[in-house]
């Protein structure tokens, strides 16, 4: 994929980079539209105030990253917009230019033509910066969707359309209400661990597939850990069962309000959990399972009751598999056990490195 030469218009010049600055400056805030600027070597993504009021969103609401990009996009649109994307981006298409719809702030969608263009590459073809807009279409392509549904129904013989609609808006309306909340509250169920609340392991392989298609798409980092509760069987022969899912409980809600809010964090089985940590590497990782290890050994689950955690950790390679990834990260864990528990072992290309 060739970038564009781009080159400035000798009419539209200015005496100084602070007065060019501060004219583009005056131009993003006034432009209705949203304009966005993605720093490929460092994954920083501007966004123009108009984006921001485009969706209703407070100016600068959100983080500077893909993430707030991808999370935006309406789930039906998603896997056809992130596959043009990577088609753009790897030289396989000429031009960026797809139609989805955005997440507004007060939760409906919104239609928009989002256009962009490589501008920088890095020395290998892969993208350095890359700078598009996102185009406003809705009243259009609503329009245009109601015309198809109206010639659609004409076209069965359906001469009163307006007054079957008029005649059944109602009903329909409290109908899809009925379904969205089963819908909503049967994804909910399938998708939480009914004892700790937080994601089961169903949930959780979800997560990672996408996490790590997210980690090849933009070159970012992906590390994973899983940590179980030391001798677990102890503390039920001990305690009984009930005190058992007591602590299992009050684990998941200290680690769930001690690790980011990007972290994705699930039982996995019995008294293993899993966390999955985007765009960090192995050592901070590890210095993030560590801090936690110490924490959790320092919670007191009830009046005298302590518990320890092992932890194993890796870092996601390039084009790894699931499995193998899963059976280096059981490795770490074993090696943690194996070591006297309450400990971090990761493990670097089925290495052990204390």
């Amino acid at each position: 994929m060739a970038v564009e030469n781009m080159k400035p218009d000798p009419t539209y010049q200015h005496g100084s980079v602070e007065e060019a600055d501060k004219t583009l400056n005056i131009i993003l805030d006034v432009i209705v539209e949203g304009t966005w600027d993605w720093n490929g070597q460092t994954g920083e993504v501007l966004r123009s105030p108009g984006w921001y009021r485009m969706l209703g969103y407070e100016v600068g609401a959100f983080k500077k990253d893909v993430f707030t990009w991808e999370n935006v996009i309406h789930p039906d649109d998603y896997e056809r917009v992130m596959e043009n994307f990577e088609l753009y981006i790897t030289g396989k298409i000429d031009t960026y230019c797809i139609d989805y719809r955005c997440l507004k702030a007060d939760g409906d969608y919104l239609w928009i033509t989002d256009r962009a263009r490589v501008v920088e590459q890095n020395p290998d073809g892969t993208v350095s910066r890359m700078i598009g807009a996102h185009h406003n279409i809705h009243d259009t392509r609503v329009a245009q969707i109601e015309l198809i549904k109206k010639n659609e129904l004409l076209e069965e013989g359906n001469l009163t359309l307006e007054k079957i609609i008029s005649k059944k808006a109602e009903e329909l309306e409290k109908r899809n209400i009925e379904l969205n909340e089963k819908i909503a509250e049967i994804e909910s169920i399938s998708n939480t661990d009914a004892l700790t609340g937080i994601a089961n392991r169903n949930k959780f392989e979800v997560e990672l597939s996408k996490e790590i298609s997210r980690s090849e798409r933009y070159g970012h980092p992906l590390s994973l850990a899983i940590f179980d509760v030391d001798y677990f069987k102890h503390i039920n022969d001990t305690y009984g069962h009930r005190t058992g899912d007591e602590v299992l409980k009050k684990l998941a809600d200290f680690v769930r309000h001690n690790i980011r809010d990007m972290d994705i964090f699930a039982r996995w089985g019995g008294e293993e959990f899993v966390i999955i940590f985007p765009s960090i590497h192995l050592e901070d990782a590890v210095h993030a399972t560590e801090k936690l290890r110490a924490q959790i050994s320092q919670y007191e689950i009830k009046t005298g009751l302590f518990i320890t955690c092992s932890f194993g950790v890796t870092e996601c390679g390039k084009g790894e598999s699931v499995e193998a990834l899963f059976t280096r990260i059981d490795n770490a864990l074993y090696v943690a056990k194996k070591s006297g528990r309450n400990r971090v072992e990761r493990l670097v290309n089925d290495q052990i490195i204390s």
